[in-house]
C-alpha cells in the first residue's frame, strides 16, 4: 500500500489535470441538449476556478509560510469549502498547524476537510490523521471511531498500524503487537522500517 502522502499527491495531481471534468460528472435527466451544454459549461468553469484558486494558494504557501500567507490561505480554503479542492486546502492548513504543534487547530481544519469531500480515499486519509490527533490527545474512543469509519481496503495496513498505536497508548502491549503484525502483513514490502521497530520494541512485553 502506498503511504498516505503519496496518495494525497496523486489526488492533487488528478484534480489539477482532470478536476473540471470530474466535477461536471454524469448528469441524468437534464432535458434538452442545450440545457446540458449550458450546465456543463458552467460546471467546468466553476471547477476550473476552484482548481486555480487552490493552486494559487499552494504557490503562495510555498513562497511564504508567514502569518499573512496562512491567513490568506484560510480565506481561500473557506471559499472552496464543500469541494475536493477545499478538502485539500484544509488538509494543507492542518499540516501547517501540526508542524507548529497546534493540534486543536489541525483537528478543526481536518474536520472541515472531511465535510468538504465525498471521495473515499480523501476521507480515509483525513480520518487517519484525525485518529492520530485523537491518540495524541488521549481521546481513545474518538480515535477508534475514526478508524472504524475507514472502510477503504487500500488503507487496511495503515489502519491496523494505528490500531497498534492506539493499544500501545493505552498500555495494551500484547494487543498492540498483534495489531502491528497484522499491519506488517497487510503492508507487505511497502511497510516502513518504523513499523518493524515498533514490533521489535514490544518483543517479550505483555
Amino acid at each position: 500500500m502506498e503511504n498516505e502522502d503519496q496518495q494525497v499527491e496523486q489526488i492533487k495531481a488528478f484534480i489539477k489535470e482532470y478536476g473540471p471534468w470530474v466535477v461536471a460528472g454524469l448528469v441524468i435527466g437534464l432535458g434538452s441538449l442545450f440545457g446540458w451544454r449550458y450546465y456543463q459549461d458552467n460546471q467546468l468553469a466553476a471547477a476550473q476556478e476552484r482548481t486555480e484558486s487552490y493552486q494559487n494558494m499552494m504557490d503562495s504557501l510555498q513562497l511564504s509560510d508567514g502569518a499573512e500567507a496562512i491567513a490568506q490561505s484560510e480565506s481561500v480554503a473557506a471559499e472552496l469549502a464543500g469541494s475536493e479542492q477545499g478538502a485539500l486546502a484544509f488538509m494543507q492548513l492542518a499540516q501547517l498547524a501540526i508542524n507548529t504543534g497546534d493540534l486543536e487547530g489541525a483537528e478543526g481544519f481536518l474536520n472541515n476537510a472531511l465535510e468538504s469531500t465525498q471521495v473515499s480515499e480523501l476521507q480515509a486519509i483525513i480520518r487517519v490523521r484525525l485518529a492520530r490527533i485523537a491518540i495524541a490527545n488521549d481521546d481513545f474512543s474518538g480515535a477508534e471511531t475514526h478508524l472504524n469509519a475507514v472502510t477503504n481496503a487500500a488503507f487496511e495496513g495503515l489502519v491496523s498500524e494505528l490500531r497498534g498505536d492506539l493499544q500501545f497508548a493505552q498500555g495494551n502491549f500484547s494487543a498492540a503487537r498483534d495489531a502491528y503484525e497484522i499491519a506488517a502483513s497487510n503492508q507487505g514490502e511497502s511497510a516502513s522500517p518504523y513499523l518493524q521497530m515498533k514490533i521489535d520494541n514490544l518483543a517479550g512485553q505483555e
